[in-house]
């Protein structure tokens, strides 16, 4: 009998559905995902395109998010309608990236392009753009390499369901009209460090057993 939420690793390891892709685009009906299910961002060079409608402005919110107020990221409106991207790492080392005005109203496509230095955990440069046209970088010192979170926390399109990983009210829906939020892993990391990263989420499975 196999126990299907026990993590198994080495030459018996269970397939995962995401093998081979890199590249995928959620809708607002994608909420509560737990952060196994989505394109995994960690230990590589990604971007998060947010595709989206400000019907009033000023709008905030949160257009995506993964993880809590231990780990994670949230890319989001500020309630004076200015984009934010956080990087929170492990509740210690908040690194944002911040648009200086609000956004007007109408179709928008919010950028975040991360460009890692290689290596387990880490750092590298994240870039904001919107439309085209960069706003504000910033160097993150380290990233999680691992798992954002072993307490339920999850991937969410238009909204924050759990601990939020920002200064941000709980929940924090967004107010304009989300198109779609695409993930894409814009390389892959090294056999080394793809044999840590398989290491750490089968320690990480049997310490949750």
């Amino acid at each position: 009998l196999r126990d299907a939420s026990a993590r198994r690793g080495g030459e018996y390891s269970v397939p995962h559905s995401l093998e081979g892709h890199t590249k995928m685009t959620y809708t607002p009906l994608h909420v509560r995902m737990p952060e196994h299910s989505v394109i995994n961002l960690k230990n590589t060079s990604y971007s998060i395109t947010a595709e989206f409608t400000v019907t009033d402005a000023p709008a905030s919110g949160v257009l995506a998010c993964q993880g809590g107020n231990m780990a994670g990221w949230s890319l989001y409106l500020d309630e004076s309608g200015k984009p934010v991207f956080l990087y929170n790492c492990f509740g210690h080392d908040l690194t944002f990236v911040k648009g200086k005005d609000a956004l007007t109203a109408g179709d928008h496509k919010l950028v975040v392009t991360y460009m890692h230095d290689g290596g387990f955990g880490a750092g590298g440069e994240a870039t904001l753009s919107l439309d085209g046209v960069d706003l504000d970088s910033a160097r993150l010192s380290r990233t999680v390499p691992v798992i954002f979170s072993m307490s339920g926390e999850t991937f969410d399109v238009g909204r924050d369901t759990g601990a939020p990983v920002g200064p941000y009210p709980h929940d924090y829906a967004f107010t304009g009209k989300i198109k779609g939020i695409t993930l894409e892993r814009l390389e892959e990391p090294d056999e080394k460090v793809k044999a840590q990263e398989r290491k750490g989420r089968f320690e990480a499975g049997l310490s949750s057993q």
